[in-house]
């Protein structure tokens, strides 16, 4: 079957978010008077996916999945004890402004964009998250010109890999499930989800591991299509 559009995921697979968060990370910890480690990399991210998925099940609300990771990862640092939510949103947003300022695409991001748009290729994004948060990251990257349609959790009401998470945006670009291609990072989020929806899938493993249907960088994908 002919494809006629690529949907992406946006963290980790357009958007650098491992590194804008470590470089958050860095400065967040230095204001307890602590230097990041890898280890501390490592148990930030792994908290933050934790109850970002708590938030994706709406067990929490945006603003308190970011309260819930300061609540468990705070004590790593040395700071245990009850904080009111005022002074946990003022910390998170020590963490979130350095954050914001390290936003960058990963370098193939654009230029892939730009040269499915030249042979005629839908582009667009579902990403799961909060859709405002979302927005201003693919306007701050420099993506925003080059997508014909975004798509978040929050606004679909559905977090992938739920099908209707796949399939409400396969309706908008008028083309069948089949005739579109999902790229993500996330095995079972993104590749398991779209393929189970009925797209096709390709997953984006940068750390170079040769499977079948697997790319390196996003520039492999256009030669194949």
């Amino acid at each position: 079957m002919e494809t006629r559009a690529v949907l992406f995921d946006l963290d980790n697979t357009l958007f650098d978010h491992q590194t804008s968060a470590r470089s958050g990370l860095k400065t967040f910890v230095r204001s307890f008077g602590v230097e990041l480690t890898p280890e501390l990399s490592r148990l930030w991210l792994e908290i933050e996916h934790a109850t970002y998925d708590r938030y994706l099940s709406k067990e929490l609300n945006f603003q308190e999945q970011r309260r819930e990771r300061l609540r468990q990862f705070l004590p790593v640092v040395g700071h245990s004890g009850r904080f009111e939510t005022l002074e946990l949103d003022e910390m998170f947003a020590i963490y979130l402004r350095s954050y914001e300022n390290s936003w960058t695409a990963f370098p193939d991001a654009v230029p892939t964009l730009q040269l499915l748009k030249g042979i005629g290729i839908t582009v667009g994004i579902i990403t799961n998250g909060n859709h405002e948060q979302q927005a201003k990251k693919i306007s701050r990257i420099g993506i925003s010109p080059l997508l014909d349609l975004f798509f978040t959790s929050e606004q679909m009401g559905h977090a992938k890999p739920t099908r209707s998470a796949f399939i409400l945006p396969c309706e908008k670009t008028g083309f069948s499930p089949s005739q579109v291609l999902y790229v993500g990072d996330n095995f079972h989020v993104d590749i398991e989800g779209a393929r189970a929806a009925g797209l096709q899938a390709m997953h984006l493993d940068r750390e170079g591991a040769e499977q079948p249907m697997t790319l390196r960088h996003l520039t492999d994908l256009v030669p194949l299509l």
